[in-house]
């Protein structure tokens, strides 16, 4: 994976590489149509610095490397680089032009020392710019990095949060009903179920699989409601109502998982039994619209601190996947409350 991630990088600094300084021969080409480089010393001073820019540069790229690793602060780099920029636009020109003599083409010397001190400035400003864009795109993907591994991670902490907790419960009912064999048939096999869902998606996420389709999440929180079920008996009533599109859709890995967890424990903490949870999901104009709602109150006390840290959570990487394109609401009445997601059916970024 680190592997592939470096050819990737490396492809796309040639890329940008080749790009910029063959984009940078119009200007030369340009000025010599129009007549403004007359003498034969400024026709090889301009349109070989497209290609001394080209080599200089990428000779200077292992070092620009080195002094990104370096995290050198910004008030400090700054200076250095112009420095830089400076020194080597000025031996840099003068390499060009002894080279140009050597060969004839700027025997007669140059048009003016005005004239000059423009060329030292244009390849001084130049490399300049190259090194500010250099260290601007490097900390543009170490960002980018970051926020996709934050992603990652939160996403494993969501289920670390909640396989502790059902584990121990689901292995508690099996206990209680232990002398029931089609009981405990039933409650294992729904339990390896989701299991097998939960470390399919930490698998594909080692592989940079970070979305599913929502509906293999709804069928593996059917094995969980049905786990919990044999939990709560005639305590819990639930349904999951979602239309083809739907689940067709790919969704980031513990999308619903969460909004479940929490409406079974607050709701059966502040309702009447049996509880009742309902999973709804549909498309509606190219958003998926996911309803998850449980009876129960909405407790605005700091008991239910917890719950919005989880809702901040799913929120937050919402918005690094879909920006503002995405949203996470709640409505709640004195005897329900309803979270309400909505999210792009394209792939997040």
């Amino acid at each position: 994976m680190r592997r592939q991630r470096d050819l990737l990088e490396n492809l796309s600094f040639w890329q940008l590489q080749c790009a910029g300084w063959a984009f940078y021969t119009v200007f030369p080409v340009g000025a010599w149509m129009l007549g403004g480089l007359p003498s034969s010393a400024w026709l090889w001073l301009a349109f070989t610095r497209g290609l001394s820019g080209f080599v200089v540069t990428s000779a200077l790229r292992p070092l620009c490397r080195r002094l990104f690793k370096a995290r050198i602060h910004y008030a400090a780099l700054f200076p250095l680089l112009v420095v830089a920029a400076v020194v080597l636009g000025i031996l840099e020109f003068e390499v060009m032009r002894r080279l140009g003599t050597l060969i004839g083409l700027t025997s007669k010397g140059l048009n003016g020392s005005g004239t000059e001190l423009g060329f030292l400035l244009l390849r001084s400003s130049v490399l300049l710019l190259w090194l500010v864009m250099y260290f601007s795109i490097k900390s543009l993907q170490q960002f980018v990095e970051s926020e996709r591994e934050f992603q990652e991670a939160e996403g494993r902490l969501l289920r670390s949060q909640m396989n502790p907790h059902f584990l121990f419960n689901a292995l508690t009912t099996i206990m209680a009903v232990r002398k029931d064999e089609q009981k405990v048939a039933t409650i294992t096999q729904s339990l390896a179920d989701y299991l097998r869902f939960s470390l399919q998606q930490e698998q594909g996420e080692e592989h940079g699989l970070i979305t599913h389709a929502l509906g293999d999440e709804l069928r593996a929180l059917e094995d969980y409601l049905r786990v919990e079920k044999a939990r709560f008996g005639d305590d819990l009533v639930w349904r999951i109502d979602a239309d083809e599109e739907a689940c067709r859709t790919a969704v980031p890995s513990a999308l619903v998982q969460p909004l479940l967890e929490n409406a079974i424990k607050y709701g059966q903490q502040t309702g009447p039994r049996p509880l009742t949870i309902s999973i709804t999901a549909q498309v509606v104009q190219d958003n998926l619209r996911v309803d998850v709602q449980n009876s129960g109150r909405w407790v605005e006390s700091n008991s239910n601190r917890t719950r919005r840290i989880g809702l901040s959570n799913l929120k937050r990487r919402l918005e690094l996947l879909y920006g503002n394109k995405a949203s996470l609401d709640t409505r709640h009445t004195p005897a329900m409350v309803k979270v309400c997601l909505s999210l792009p059916t394209t792939a997040p970024r």
